[in-house]
């Protein structure tokens, strides 16, 4: 029976570090919609005054649609990162946890943005959230390639979403519509196939 001694490394298991994963990539996904209001007032009104109280409310149909198109591209990616990875190190679990705070975090700017409209500083704080996601996920990005040894791993792939995002946050300073369409053109590069991207990794000896 092989024993764990202090000298090991500590490493989790695959299964159960994507099953957990994945359940919060879920849950935060599924909360984007709860953000969604209709003015309390439009149900009293007539039916003329509900199809224009749905479609002043434009903004938040924006922003969930950002929002929800961000999480899914940071779950499918996560997911073609690890679909390779067997080793998942105490460097790897913090980096991830990192970046599913940041995940489940999301809603709330969300929300923000829902009650104040595309107003500069929602559209800012909402950017800077976005800008922070993008670093968690190069933080794990890091983790991965340290834990399997890969050299050289750092392309121009990963500087886009460390600029982009910033520069999306920028334009909303500026011109908050044009910032949130920056932020959902930057959810649809990456949920292109050609976008979706692992890291070539040597398999474990003997399995895992």
């Amino acid at each position: 029976m092989n024993r764990i001694t202090m000298k090991d490394p500590f490493t989790l298991g695959k299964a159960r570090f994507e099953a957990f994963s994945d359940g919060v990539f879920a849950i935060a996904i599924t909360l984007l919609i709860l953000e969604v209001h209709l003015p309390s007032a439009s149900g009293a009104a007539g039916e003329r005054a509900q199809a224009h109280a749905l479609l002043a409310i434009w903004p938040q149909y924006l922003v969930y649609v950002a929002s929800f198109a961000t999480i899914g591209i940071m779950w499918l990616n996560h997911h073609a990162l690890f679909h390779n990875a067997h080793r998942i190190t105490h460097g790897v679990i913090a980096a991830n946890l990192f970046l599913l705070l940041l995940i489940s975090f999301l809603p709330f700017p969300t929300a923000v943005l829902g009650q104040l409209g595309l107003t500069r500083a929602a559209v800012v704080y909402y950017g800077l959230t976005l800008t922070l996601i993008s670093i968690g996920y190069t933080l794990v990005y890091l983790e991965v390639v340290r834990a399997h040894g890969v050299q050289r791993s750092f392309t121009l792939w990963n500087i886009v979403g460390l600029t982009a995002y910033p520069a999306a946050t920028l334009i909303g300073a500026f011109w908050p519509v044009g910032g949130i369409v920056a932020c959902i053109a930057l959810a649809i590069f990456y949920l292109m196939p050609s976008n979706v991207r692992s890291v070539m990794i040597a398999p474990a000896n003997g399995g895992e």
